[in-house]
């Protein structure tokens, strides 16, 4: 095995199949939430606030299928997983191309909601292949590398949204003579899903890890027994600990960010700036936080992530709206979120066995988005009273307070005695 990653053949090619399946998630919703926006091709369609069900069609069905998911990843070699999800990708493609190409949002939100199930599927075994091509101690550093690409392509995806939406549907006001490019989204996310499906080719073959596993159709029991199998175990804190984190950052703070378009009054494509100033500043934080753990998994580095996280949470909270302020702060909050992420991940990944590692993961998956879907309730629930949006973030903060207490109160000597008996165990 060689220490730097990237000469790893399999290694950066997991990284280019993970990248472009992020990528092509977030160029398809975006034409889809621009589409249903209030003056979108299609913003008759659903009614006010219709491009809500754009992320919701991204959302559910990483819920419902994870758990599904792990049980092919155990049962199956997770490299061949990956490419029969990659070659579906192409199938899917095809279908949203046909949906764009007929302008019918029906066939195009069938195809956002079969592109997020096919990432669900991929989930289990993109993350649970790490640990079967990489050396434990490197494990640390492949989650900040691959959580660092996955970032980037989610902004690049984003950021190629709204180009691609103005030439599928351009403005006839601004530009009276364009003629419609109905093609070009979906030729984009063919290319983009026909490479990702090339790049999965050259992941190693590997082994199943669980053969004799009974694949149960069943969505839901799935997560149960996993629960069940794992309970009481520093896996689950270490599960519950990174639930929590979602919570507040997908869930809550996310949702912020849009609307300082109206608090500081800037455009739409200056507030997608404020958005990918805080995706690249979280990519280079677990890419930072990879390198700095070195060869071992880094509890200690939870709560300079914990503690940052929620210092800064009140500070954008406090502070006046002024957009370079504001950027500032995103880019420190983001920086300091990966300093949390990577421990919590790469342990996720070393505290399970190599039998369950999928199901532990797809329940990891299924958890992290049902967080997201209970901070956007909370958020909505906060609006209702009349709080102004970036005032939310004293709410992230005072959350960020609760966490900080598990961790030092529960997580902490629960996190470090599972390590020290892992060493003993591998040693």
């Amino acid at each position: 095995m060689k220490d730097s990653l990237l000469s790893h053949r399999g290694f950066l090619f997991l990284n280019i199949t993970q990248a472009c399946g992020a990528a092509n998630d977030n160029i398809l919703k975006q034409v889809i939430v621009f589409g249903l926006a209030s003056g979108g091709i299609w913003a008759d369609k659903l009614g006010e606030g219709g491009q809500a069900v754009g992320s919701l069609c991204l959302a559910v069905p990483f819920v419902l299928f994870s758990g599904f998911a792990g049980q092919f990843s155990d049962r199956y070699s997770k490299r061949d997983v990956s490419v029969v999800v990659k070659l579906s990708e192409i199938v899917i493609a095809l279908i949203a191309m046909a949906g764009l190409w007929l302008v019918d949002i029906w066939i195009v939100l069938a195809s956002m909601i079969l592109i997020a199930a096919q990432s669900a599927f991929f989930g289990p075994a993109k993350y649970g292949i790490l640990p079967e091509i990489i050396e434990e101690k490197l494990l640390s550093r492949a989650n900040g590398t691959i959580n660092m690409f996955t970032y980037l392509a989610v902004i690049f995806g984003c950021a190629i949204g709204g180009p691609l939406y103005d030439a599928y549907a351009p403005d006839k006001t601004d530009f009276p003579d364009a003629t419609p490019m109905l093609w070009l989204p979906g030729l984009v996310v063919l290319v983009v899903g026909i490479v990702g499906t090339a790049a999965s080719y050259g992941i190693p073959r590997l082994k199943a890890q669980n053969p004799t596993l009974k694949i149960r159709p069943l969505l839901f029991r799935t997560y149960l027994e996993t629960w069940r199998e794992i309970s009481g175990t520093a896996l689950a804190q270490v599960i519950a600990a990174w639930s929590f984190f979602y919570f507040i950052v997908g869930g809550v703070a996310m949702l912020i960010l849009p609307d300082y378009a109206t608090l500081l009054d800037i455009s739409a494509t200056q507030t997608a700036g404020l958005m990918a100033i805080l995706g690249i500043a979280i990519g280079v934080g677990d890419f930072v936080a990879g390198r700095v753990s070195g060869h071992a998994v880094r509890p200690g580095l939870i709560p300079i992530g914990a503690i940052g996280t929620t210092v800064m949470y009140f500070i954008l909270g406090l502070i006046p709206a002024n957009f370079a302020l504001v950027a500032s702060c995103l880019a420190v909050t983001g920086f300091l979120a990966g300093f949390f992420m990577v421990p919590l991940q790469t342990m996720t990944q070393t505290l399970s066995t190599e039998e369950q590692r999928g199901r532990v993961l797809g329940l990891w998956t299924c958890l992290s988005f049902v967080a997201i879907i209970l901070g956007n309730v909370l958020f909505l629930i906060i609006k209702k009273f009349g709080v102004p949006s970036h005032r939310v973030f004293l709410v992230c903060g005072v959350l960020g307070l609760a966490c900080t207490a598990l961790y030092y109160l529960k997580w902490r000597a629960i996190f470090e005695q599972a390590l020290r008996s892992h060493q003993n165990t591998h040693a």
